[in-house]
């Protein structure tokens, strides 16, 4: 399915975890286009973008406690951690598509991959002449509190990102934080090494750079608190991921953590995340 206004165009796959498959204008693709039709579990393909719910990043070991209840999910195979959540292995059903605009649903039960809370998460994009804005909600449609958290994971072509992030959550030896600490990171790019940055406290902003002068410029409302920025060794994608709360941020929030990011939910209450990302050519393109 696609959405298009003037140059831009936006391309989707709602059966396929209600991916966004490709973002272009004209023939530059601001992400790394998506053309499988299929993989295996756990090894989905580094391309497009994808949701982050009911929860954004690792959990432990694939197990948390929440008010006093102790919760085992499900981790995809060759994981030891539960990661990203259910929303990007599952059909998203269409509930609008318009010319410039599309709204991807899913409506989770209990139970997929051990979530023990069956919500509603909404995926509503809508393309203009500056960009492309996401807006992510989602609703808990269970009979107790739920613990939640929302995120999208494009794989962006850019080779590098500023921005001015003023907190850092180091990882351990399994890729998890277990705190944070002041310190400014201004900028992250391709790498020979990579890396798996967890980043708070960044203004809700950050561009992306490519090396023929194209630009993406990334609006984050207050709700994305958090930004991962990720690149495997020797790769060229980088990810910049808006999200809503930290790797682990249920087990950090359990020990005491106050700037996990974490969501708690009440039966039938609504929370939502939007991000804006402005797509500018090259002077001469323009």
């Amino acid at each position: 399915m696609t959405i298009s206004s003037g140059a831009h165009q936006a391309e989707f796959a709602p059966g396929g975890g209600g991916r966004l498959t490709r973002l272009s204008t004209g023939s530059h693709d601001w992400i790394v286009p998506l053309t499988a039709t299929e993989w295996a579990a756990g090894k989905w393909p580094r391309a497009g973008s994808y949701p982050l719910v009911p929860y954004s990043n690792r959990i432990r070991n694939g197990v948390f406690t929440f008010n006093g209840a102790r919760h085992a999910l499900q981790s995809v195979p060759g994981r030891p951690q539960a990661i990203h959540g259910a929303g990007l292995f599952q059909p998203w059903q269409v509930r609008n598509h318009t010319a410039d605009s599309i709204d991807l649903v899913l409506a989770q039960p209990a139970g997929v991959l051990g979530w023990p809370w069956p919500f509603e998460c909404v995926q509503r994009y809508r393309l203009d002449a500056r960009g492309l804005r996401l807006s992510l909600s989602v609703i808990n449609q269970g009979d107790s509190a739920m613990p939640c958290g929302l995120g999208i994971h494009p794989y962006f072509t850019a080779e590098r990102v500023t921005l001015n992030a003023r907190r850092v959550w180091p990882a351990d030896a399994d890729g998890l934080p277990t705190g944070s600490r002041v310190k400014h990171v201004r900028e992250l790019r391709w790498s020979a090494e990579g890396c798996d940055t967890y980043l708070s406290q960044w203004e809700g902003r950050a561009t992306l750079h490519w090396a023929d002068g194209h630009e993406l410029a990334l609006h984050a409302d207050p709700a994305f608190a958090h930004v991962v920025v990720y690149t495997a060794p020797g790769s060229q994608f980088l990810c910049v991921e808006p999200v809503t709360n930290v790797a682990d941020a249920f087990n950090l929030a359990a020990a005491g953590e106050t700037r996990t990011g974490m969501q708690v939910l009440e039966p039938g209450a609504r929370f939502a995340a939007t991000a804006l990302m402005v797509l500018t050519p090259p002077r001469g393109q323009r």
